[in-house]
C-alpha cells in the first residue's frame, strides 16, 4: 500500500478521542448560542459578544460577592433551611424530569451525592492524616522495643 493512501477498514476511535471530539461540538454550539443570545437581547456583533459576556460575568460576580457579604451576618431560621429544601427539591425534580418524582428517595439521592461531593475531599485528607499519623505511632513503638531489646541484650552479655 502506498504512503498516504487510505485503507478501507474503518479506524476505531478511543473513549478519549471521542470524549475530547464531544465536548468540543459541545463548547462550539455553547458558544454559537452564547453569540445568539447575546445579539438577539443586546443587538451585539460577534466581536463585541467577548466584551459583553465579560461585562456580565463581573457584574454577577460583584453581585455574588455582595449578596454573600450581606447574608453572612444573618441567622437561619428553621422556616428559611425548609424553604430552601423545598425549592432545592423541586429544583433537582425539574431538572431530572418528571419521571423522577416516581423514584422513591430521589431528593435523599441527589442530597446524599451533593453532600458526598463536597464531603469527599476532606475525608480524603483526613484518613491521609491518619495514615500518616498510625506511620508515626508505628515507627516510634518499633524504635521504643527496639531500644528495649538491645538493653536487654547488653544486659543479658
Amino acid at each position: 500500500m502506498e504512503a498516504g493512501a487510505r485503507s478501507d477498514t474503518p479506524q476505531l476511535f478511543l473513549t478519549p478521542e471521542v470524549f475530547l471530539v464531544d465536548s468540543r461540538i459541545a463548547v462550539a454550539v455553547l458558544n454559537h448560542l452564547r453569540h445568539q443570545a447575546l445579539n438577539r437581547v443586546f443587538g451585539t456583533s460577534r466581536e463585541q459578544a467577548n466584551v459583553l459576556t465579560a461585562v456580565l460575568l463581573l457584574g454577577a460576580a460583584d453581585s455574588a460577592y455582595e449578596s454573600g457579604r450581606r447574608i453572612t451576618g444573618m441567622r437561619l431560621r428553621a422556616y428559611d433551611a425548609g424553604l430552601g429544601a423545598t425549592v432545592f427539591r423541586e429544583a433537582a425534580l425539574g431538572a431530572a424530569g418528571p419521571s423522577a418524582r416516581a423514584v422513591p428517595g430521589f431528593g435523599a439521592l441527589v442530597a446524599f451525592a451533593l453532600l458526598g461531593r463536597v464531603a469527599a475531599p476532606g475525608l480524603r485528607r483526613a484518613a491521609q492524616r491518619m495514615r500518616a499519623a498510625e506511620g508515626r505511632v508505628r515507627r516510634a513503638r518499633i524504635r521504643r522495643y527496639a531500644a528495649e531489646r538491645d538493653r536487654l541484650r547488653a544486659n543479658a552479655a
